[in-house]
């Protein structure tokens, strides 16, 4: 007993939450598109009506036939017919082009959903795993499988409209039940085994539904990694090495893995479903027999007409299929909520930075003072610290380079620097205050970045360089002709407007890594904040074009204070300060000159690691 009762205390809360659920969603449904839901419902109520006007009026007008043959009423009757349809028709018509016409915007709406919160999250959340497959998830479900919002606006809609039918249905076989109360024991069994058939068609139906429902819950997370092969081939850019490599075998053997996975769900699901299926038409066709059976004694005993006949055995039909339907888009619902229920955990994701409300002091002087004090961090998720008790301070203007192997924690360094990340332990701040107290965009607009991924966008060149559609000309050829971009500019009609790559324009134009990295380059060098933090800069420059750079860095970077990150030492000299990171901790600091005296520090380990190589690789050029 207390078995049930836990189940039956189990059932209750998950119905709370279910309606708790499309409470919100609807309300947000409504908020967001409130005219296309009720568009849709008006739509279904039409759809609904329109039988049964023809099947009220057609009645009466073959009772008219077989009866009196009024010329007044058989005019009345085929007008009210015949119009009533036209005019239903119509404004089914209308209302379906005005729905499908919101519709596209409903779609738009859910985008826009979407990309407001992907521009809310913290850098830091985005990066994680978990809410990565979340999202990929939600997304395909939403716009893939028609779940969420989408299986709302269409599932609702219907069952109201279901109610609707079933509430004409009662209303137009009514008078029947009333006229075959005299029969009593007959008019009851056969109300008896209607109820018995509409029920056994409507959970054969919903039976049916959902186990079409549990295979797509089932291959939807299936599909996510069929989608991301899928993305494999469609990106031209790995499309060098999968040919390379040889390994487009290898990828269709794995997209097809998905493919017969989601197959046997499929075969799975016509097995149990097709049963379900064909006991539910089975029991509406045996409950509509059963009705033609009634209605024809009925008619032979004289209790009805033969119009009447008609009307009845229509409008029990009609109340199977609307009970039917509406059953199933219950089924639907219930297993939409836990799509939802994914959906909302996405929007609810917080932003677990703290956002200040401190103004960033513009300063005339520009003088701006960033300390790390007893910084440590660790990525989400990790037990190994990237960072450990970084002490480090510098002012506007300074020049620092940030050396160390790979995974010494260089670059995690700059994302907290630029406050992509807030520090696990410890406190970052500038001129004295906590950086996190100041405004999250006012503090990230001091910073001008390249990061060593950086990544450029499918518009014009003058809008990667600039950020923005509106820009000043000068300003953005400036920019460029600091980073060596005068030929590439003269090569493409000295043209701001020139769009690179051909995600959206088949006349954009594919530039070099090279050419890339310096367009990143001038980006920062436009943007004209106070900072510039450059990690690994030239990394896909030839030895010509990263000569012209460091010739002309100072030109580059001006007064700003400067944060250099790279892996060529040789690079470094230029900057008076040189910091070495090893193993996430900060082990050694001073000018080139002062580090290199200290022979056993690790600076002049990685120095003269890179020299010997260039020695040796000199000399054996000379003696071949």
């Amino acid at each position: 007993m207390s078995a049930v009762k836990e189940g039956k205390k189990r059932e209750k809360g998950k119905l709370g939450k279910v309606l708790h659920i499309y409470k919100r969603a609807f309300r947000l449904m409504w908020s967001e598109a409130g005219g296309y839901t009720a568009l849709l419902i008006l739509r279904w109520l039409v759809d609904i009506c329109y039988p049964y006007w023809g099947i009220w009026f057609s009645a009466r007008l073959l009772d008219e036939i077989l009866g009196n043959r009024s010329l007044e009423k058989l005019i009345a009757y085929t007008a009210l017919l015949l119009g009533g349809n036209v005019a239903l028709r119509f404004i089914g018509q209308f209302v379906f082009t005005l729905a499908d016409h919101k519709g596209y915007e409903f779609g738009q709406m859910q985008n826009m959903i979407f990309g407001k919160k992907l521009m809310e999250l913290d850098y830091s959340v985005l990066e994680e795993e978990r809410i990565h497959t979340l999202w990929k998830r939600v997304v395909r479900e939403t716009f893939n499988d028609g779940k969420n919002l989408q299986a709302l606006s269409y599932s609702l809609p219907a069952l109201l409209g279901s109610l609707a039918g079933v509430g004409l249905s009662l209303a137009m076989v009514w008078e029947f039940l009333e006229q075959m109360r005299e029969y009593g024991i007959l008019t009851f069994f056969f109300v008896l085994l209607v109820i018995l058939g509409i029920w056994v068609s409507g959970k054969c139906g919903a039976m049916h539904s959902r186990t079409w429902l549990e295979c797509n819950r089932s291959i939807s997370e299936n599909c996510v990694q069929r989608d991301g092969y899928l993305d494999y081939f469609n990106d031209y850019e790995r499309g060098k090495e999968i040919r390379i490599y040889q390994l487009g075998k290898l990828m269709i053997d794995r997209l097809m893995a998905t493919h017969h996975f989601n197959d046997r769900a499929l075969d799975r699901r016509s097995a149990r479903g097709i049963p379900y299926d064909v006991v539910s038409k089975f029991a509406e066709e045996a409950t509509v027999a059963l009705t033609y059976c009634l209605t024809g004694f009925a008619a032979l005993m004289g209790r009805i007409t033969l119009g009447g006949m008609t009307q009845y055995t229509q409008s029990i039909a009609n109340l199977i299929q609307n009970l039917r339907m509406g059953w199933q888009e219950i089924v639907s619902l219930w297993f939409n909520a836990d799509y939802l229920e994914r959906y909302f955990e996405l929007l609810d994701t917080p932003s677990q930075m703290h956002k200040g409300c401190l103004p960033v002091e513009k300063r005339v002087d520009g003088e701006y003072k960033i300390r790390f004090d007893h910084v440590s961090f660790r990525y989400p998720g990790s037990e190994t610290y990237a960072l450990q008790d970084i002490n480090l301070e510098f002012r506007v203007g300074e020049k620092m380079a940030v050396v160390g192997m790979n995974g010494s924690g260089k670059s995690t360094f700059i994302k907290l620097l630029c406050r992509l990340y807030d520090p696990t332990q410890g406190m970052i701040t500038m001129n004295g205050i906590d950086i996190r107290r100041y405004d999250y965009q006012e503090y990230l607009s001091l910073f001008s970045v390249v990061f060593q991924d950086f990544k450029l966008f499918s518009a014009t060149l003058g809008e990667n360089v600039a950020v923005s559609e509106n820009y000043q000309e000068d300003t953005v050829r400036d920019a460029l002709g600091k980073a060596g971009l005068e030929e590439f500019l003269e090569s493409h009609g000295n043209s701001l407007s020139t769009v690179l790559y051909r995600d959206f324009d088949k006349d954009g134009v594919e530039v070099s890594g090279g050419e890339a990295q310096k367009i990143a380059l001038a980006r920062a060098v436009c943007k004209g904040a106070p900072f510039v933090l450059l990690d690994e800069p030239t990394a896909a420059l030839d030895p010509k074009a990263e000569y012209e750079i460091y010739r002309r860095f100072n030109e580059l970077v001006a007064d700003r204070t400067t944060v250099y990150i790279s892996h060529r030492m040789s690079s470094c000299r230029f900057c008076g300060d040189i910091t070495v990171f090893h193993e996430g901790r900060v082990v050694q600091r001073g000018s080139h000159e002062s580090l290199m005296e200290e022979t056993g520090g690790k600076y002049y380990e990685l120095w003269t690691a890179q020299a010997q190589y260039y020695r040796k690789e000199i000399s054996e050029t000379s003696a071949g």
